[in-house]
């Protein structure tokens, strides 16, 4: 219900000019959007099965008056160690390839026509930005960031 709410919230409460996850606008953004409703709805299932079992298990195992302390029998071996075992090993691997097809269909996406792609290089303390250079030949555009420091 609590997630309900804030999709609710996201989607109908937003300024079109800031960016927000629920309304993907870029090329591959609905897919990663798909993704990230994806993750979390396999996290919020993992989260009230693990919620509602701890709760299950504090209720039933309580102390009791006439306990003598003692922990009980031992079982080793059992369907339950392997099921803890191999559940989150599977939940790993979905999750990895739901990612990694997002990540390979957003690394292989083609340009809208009419755009061009333009080439970011970080520095420590400056952005250097390339277009193209059938588009702009040559050209290099350059931003700096200076700190007055004293």
């Amino acid at each position: 219900m609590a997630i309900l709410t804030i999709l609710a919230i996201g989607s109908s409460v937003r300024d079109p000019a800031t960016p927000t996850i629920f309304s993907p606008s870029s090329t591959p953004a609905h897919s990663i959007y798909d993704l990230a409703l994806f993750v979390l709805v396999v996290t919020a299932v993992i989260f009230a099965l693990v919620f509602s079992l701890v709760v299950y298990a504090v209720i039933k195992f309580r102390r009791r008056a006439g306990d003598d302390g003692g922990e009980p029998p031992q079982i080793y071996g059992n369907q339950v160690e392997s099921a803890w075992t191999v559940n989150p090993v599977l939940i790993v691997v979905v999750l990895f390839l739901a990612t990694a097809r997002v990540i390979h269909a957003s690394e292989d996406a083609k340009f809208s026509p009419g755009t061009s792609e333009i080439t970011a290089d970080g520095h420590q303390f400056w952005l250097a930005f390339r277009f193209p250079s059938a588009t702009y030949p040559g050209c290099t555009w350059r931003w700096e960031q200076t700190a007055v420091l004293g």
